[in-house]
């Protein structure tokens, strides 16, 4: 990255993850030949960091158990870039099993991998120029988020002064995830197998797609709800808030992300700025009154503008609060 695009849009893209709960690290300090998270170039998990929060947030796992929940997401049986993704959203979600005998006998047990109701109880790390090495050439995202050490986001970063800043870097994010032209190998696909996010940014304008999003379907966060917005606000800023606050992006992987296979191919979705807006504002009026008549409303759509899947998202984010969970649907 060129000096001025790092002073006009990563920096500052930086220093607004910091301020919402994200620690920071220069990428280079996570070379291989630095830290012991890497081995190779080729590495996108940092290891040690994954290892000791698999262990904190399940306490009773053992040495061998914890082994083979770090092979099965390092190395996901899969053949393709979308079914890893699916396979690694789904252990995050809906959480891996493992068997062993906690005191009555050897059971299943579950492994929590993120903790998505306490943001808090996880390691939260914003690291720029992550150099990984791809089949037949390195690639170094601007900014990355791990989750646990796992790289949940990647942020391409371009000056708003080039031409045609936005498209570029869905270029690259494309080229990066091996999605461009798949056959010369030209990113480095592993990394992506985490992805839940992938955000183009050039501090005028932000847009977010999934591992699966042609260009246009890379989309504006409109909202950053529940911070109300501010007339200074950029859309980088305004995505940051609304998307990338701990909390938000943790509730948008759980509860606002599906994968769909209803056209031919598996199409992986994530909520609208509206969409989720909307679940939330319906959660609320569901547990603000004691009275059924005061829970009711109405949430406008045009035509064509996702009903269905706020209906899917709000379905999902009922079931998984225990207030909620006993609602018929």
């Amino acid at each position: 990255m060129s000096q001025p695009e790092y002073d006009l849009v990563e920096l500052p893209a930086i220093e607004q993850l910091c301020s919402l709960g994200w620690s920071y690290i220069d990428g280079r300090e996570l070379s291989p030949d630095v830290t012991s998270e890497r081995e190779y170039w080729g590495d996108v998990i940092l290891e040690d960091t994954f290892s000791q929060s698999v262990r904190i947030l399940n306490p009773w796992i053992n040495d061998e158990n914890l082994r083979k929940v770090t092979r099965a997401i390092i190395k996901p049986q899969v053949t393709s870039l979308i079914e890893a993704n699916q396979f690694i959203w789904n252990a995050l979600t809906s959480q891996i099993s493992v068997e062993q005998d906690l005191g009555r006998g050897r059971k299943g047990q579950t492994v929590k991998l993120i903790d998505f109701d306490n943001p808090s109880n996880n390691s939260l790390l914003c690291v720029n120029q992550f150099k990984v090495k791809g089949p037949n050439q390195s690639i170094i995202p601007d900014i990355i988020l791990f989750v646990n050490g796992l790289p949940l986001v990647v942020i391409e970063c371009k000056s708003p002064y080039i031409v045609n800043p936005m498209e570029s870097g869905i270029d690259q994010l494309l080229r990066y995830s091996n999605r461009r032209t798949p056959l010369d190998n030209e990113g480095a696909e592993k990394l992506f197998h985490y992805n839940q996010l992938m955000i183009s940014t050039h501090r005028d304008k932000a847009r977010v797609g999934t591992i699966s999003s042609s260009y246009e379907y890379y989309l504006e966060w409109k909202d950053p709800y529940p911070i109300n917005i501010e007339e200074d606000m950029n859309s980088h800023q305004v995505l940051t808030n609304g998307l990338l606050s701990p909390a938000n992006l943790l509730d948008i992987i759980s509860n606002f992300t599906t994968f769909d296979a209803s056209q031919g191919k598996m199409v992986k979705k994530i909520a609208r700025y509206q969409q989720f807006r909307a679940v939330h504002k319906t959660i609320e009026r569901l547990k603000g009154s004691d009275k059924p008549q005061e829970r009711g409303g109405v949430i406008w759509h045009t035509q064509g503008s996702g009903k269905s899947l706020t209906m899917v998202f709000l379905a999902i984010k009922m079931r998984r609060d225990r207030e909620l969970s006993g609602y018929k649907l």
